[in-house]
């Protein structure tokens, strides 16, 4: 999507950081987080299964170590983008530099933050999902996220569809909210107006499933860079499920399309 990037986490000492910043650099994104000495940053592996699903056997290491004061100062301008995974907020000392940030920009700050819940979001504490609320980001989760996050704010789940799900949560964050939902596309609803939220469907694009690995991080990014482009959630989140789309029908993790030719594929269907 030819957009600048920099990764603010942590980034460890040893042979896997020199991975991570290696690969990293390839695509531009520059690394100017903390660097933790005598650490090395964890690595995942991926068991993908015939239908293209997949289990993860994963260690955790530096990037799961950023300073409290790793984002202090951070100097965002009107028209940035943040992206906030749920996984850190299950760290102690990532979740408190998040909560430092949190702190300083709420309110004060005029661009995008994407908040992707991840599937770890049951063991977010109350406390930070108390300040995202009042962050209010766009939440990007899936369906079982969805589910759990209605649970954990005692919202009526029972015998709803996703995009029930999507306007409830969207009503009650008074926030965007992202539901993905695999090959059906997404839900979208915004409650940052108030009053009664419609969900919208946004189609999946047609695609044959090879390898499901990185999928999520490639509707992030494309999502990321469509709304520091200028294009509306609506524009971004069709760019953003072509390219996932198309990322899963290609063996590898790091496998997120061109600009040209999502947008190329987009202009066809």
């Amino acid at each position: 999507m030819r957009a600048p990037v920099s990764y603010m986490g942590a980034i460890g000492s040893g042979p896997m950081a020199d991975i991570a910043r290696n690969g990293l650099k390839l695509i531009d994104v520059d690394t100017p987080g903390a660097v933790i000495a005598d650490v090395d940053t964890g690595f995942s592996i991926a068991m993908t299964e015939p239908n293209g699903e997949r289990t993860f056997v994963s260690t955790r290491g530096a990037e799961t170590m950023a300073p409290p004061d790793s984002y202090e100062k951070i100097a965002l301008v009107d028209g940035d983008v943040v992206y906030i995974s749920g996984y850190s907020f299950v760290h102690k000392s990532n979740a408190e530099a998040l909560r430092r940030f949190i702190r300083k920009n709420t309110g004060h700050f005029s661009g995008h933050i994407v908040f992707d819940s991840s599937p770890v979001i049951a063991d977010v504490s109350d406390e930070n999902l108390e300040m995202l609320k009042v962050l209010k980001p766009i939440w990007s989760v899936n369906e079982r996220e969805a589910r759990i996050l209605c649970r954990r704010f005692n919202l009526s789940i029972e015998g709803e569809t996703d995009e029930d799900r999507c306007a409830i949560l969207a009503r009650f964050l008074s926030a965007p909210v992202i539901i993905r939902v695999g090959a059906d596309g997404a839900w979208y609803g915004d409650g940052s107006a108030g009053g009664k939220v419609i969900a919208r469907h946004i189609p999946a694009y047609p695609t044959t499933v090879i390898d499901t690995n990185g999928a999520g991080d490639t509707h992030a990014g494309v999502l990321c860079a469509s709304l520091l482009q200028g294009r509306n959630l609506i524009d971004g989140l069709k760019l953003a499920n072509c390219a996932a789309g198309l990322s899963i029908s290609q063996f590898g993790p790091a496998t997120c399309p061109s600009r040209e030719t999502i947008e190329k594929s987009v202009s066809q269907h």
